[in-house]
């Protein structure tokens, strides 16, 4: 199955464009996305699917048709199953008033991904610790929960955005789970 993830910025063509030449068969959003970026989300009629990251303020899944993976489960007809993990480790406090994405200290999330469903993809807007992530930077830190999930689960693909890995050092593999970083699109093959 091939599917165009999104995640953290904005992509060099419109989403639809960018389906149609790529001939994919799903969109999956990994978090931190302008609803701008994705308004010709409307022209596609593909399954859609995704999680929040930490900056998203608004509910443009609902807005475009996206179905909410985190915590959720959802089989594709003749395609893998996806599962999802929204936002990231939490870092800092928001001020009163100031609306954010989800986030979640290390205990909460550990204790939410005990509901994380099996699937054949993990999609997650964070990844887990030690997979692209910065361990000298509070904001790009992994969640540990999911890096237990994986190992435990074996999901035969990773989906994640949200750090910043230095080029070279970008992590492919957990075990026998393949890893996929994103930054903008990023046409996936999962096969």
């Amino acid at each position: 199955m091939r599917v165009l993830a999104l995640a953290d910025r904005p992509s060099h063509a419109e989403v639809s464009t960018l389906a149609r030449q790529h001939d994919v068969e799903a969109i999956v959003t990994l978090g931190d996305l302008q609803p701008s970026w994705l308004e010709t989300l409307d022209r596609i009629a593909l399954p859609k699917l995704g999680v929040y990251g930490n900056h998203d303020d608004e509910p443009y899944m609902t807005w475009f048709g996206i179905d909410d993976l985190h915590l959720n489960r959802i089989q594709l007809d003749g395609g893998p199953s996806f599962a999802g993990f929204e936002g990231c480790v939490t870092y800092r406090w928001s001020s009163p008033g100031r609306r954010v994405g989800p986030s979640y200290t290390q205990q909460q999330a550990s204790k939410l991904a005990r509901r994380l469903p099996a699937a054949d993809v993990l999609v997650c807007h964070c990844p887990p610790r030690g997979v692209n992530d910065d361990p000298d930077d509070v904001a790009h830190i992994g969640f540990d929960a999911l890096r237990e999930y994986v190992w435990r689960q074996r999901p035969r693909w990773l989906l994640h955005g949200h750090t910043h890995p230095q080029p070279g050092r970008i992590v492919d593999h957990i075990g026998d789970t393949e890893v996929f970083y994103v930054n903008g699109a990023r046409v996936i093959d999962l096969k």
